[in-house]
């Protein structure tokens, strides 16, 4: 099967981000969105699918492009991540919910049922549910069964911790691809690695780092690697991009 995955808004759409922290910093919505495609990517070929991607730029793709891209792959389920908000401030409005174009499309609601319940089991937040969303451009325009997943939200101070930590956008990629898998009747395959936490010494200093243990061996993520070296480490799907950090 093949899998279009989609990470919601670009960097610089406008409105897209959280209330400031108390630090003055902010997380714009596609930090997340784009770090739980590039985990849900490796998830998928993981266990057997082939991927598309709709919005690989660093630039604000337009959802016509992300659709046409999807439609013409043919992908078999088109998942869009995104995180919710309700309004500009901090509030209270909390859980996950899944977007689908007609309740009435059966094979599309139970793959998003399958999303949805997958996601709520694994991060214990409020179950929204399943809704229906004739307005959605990517909803309405594709040619296949196709959801939108609002996994938290921006504007509850909590949820935005969460939709901040690596750990969550992990939990969520995971997830959706659970569903996936339960949806066309396909046994999951759990990532075959352990991570410790340990030390390292890079340039004669030592650092304690998140270590993967791979049949025998140990690994850096690219994360780590780039940022003990100063740089910025962004993602096109599962390629690691370095910046050197201003």
């Amino acid at each position: 099967m093949k899998i279009a995955i989609d990470d919601g808004h670009g960097m610089e759409t406008a409105g897209k981000r959280t209330p400031a922290f108390s630090d003055g910093s902010v997380m714009r919505e596609n930090e997340f969105n784009r770090a739980v495609v590039a985990y849900l990517h490796d998830e998928l070929i993981r266990n057997g699918f082939s991927v598309v991607l709709t919005a690989p730029e660093d630039t604000d793709t337009s959802l016509a492009t992300r659709v046409q891209r999807a439609n013409d792959a043919k992908a078999d389920c088109f998942i869009s991540v995104h995180a919710n908000a309700f309004g500009s401030q901090w509030n209270d409005a909390n859980g996950i919910e899944s977007f689908v174009y007609a309740l009435n499309d059966a094979k599309t609601t139970g793959l998003a049922r399958c999303i949805q319940h997958e996601l709520i089991q694994a991060t214990g937040l409020r179950d929204r549910g399943v809704k229906e969303n004739p307005t959605l451009y990517v909803l309405r325009k594709t040619t296949m069964p196709a959801v939108l997943c609002e996994c938290g939200f921006m504007t509850n101070k909590r949820e935005a911790k969460l939709l901040k930590s690596d750990a969550y956008r992990k939990k969520c990629a995971a997830s959706i691809c659970k569903g996936i898998c339960a949806f066309v009747g396909k046994a999951y395959q759990e990532e075959k690695s352990l991570v410790v936490h340990g030390p390292v010494i890079i340039e004669n200093r030592t650092e304690d780092v998140d270590l993967i243990l791979w049949e025998g061996r140990n690994y850096l993520s690219a994360r780590d690697v780039g940022e003990m070296f100063g740089y910025d480490v962004s993602f096109k799907g599962s390629t690691p991009i370095f910046t050197k950090k201003k």
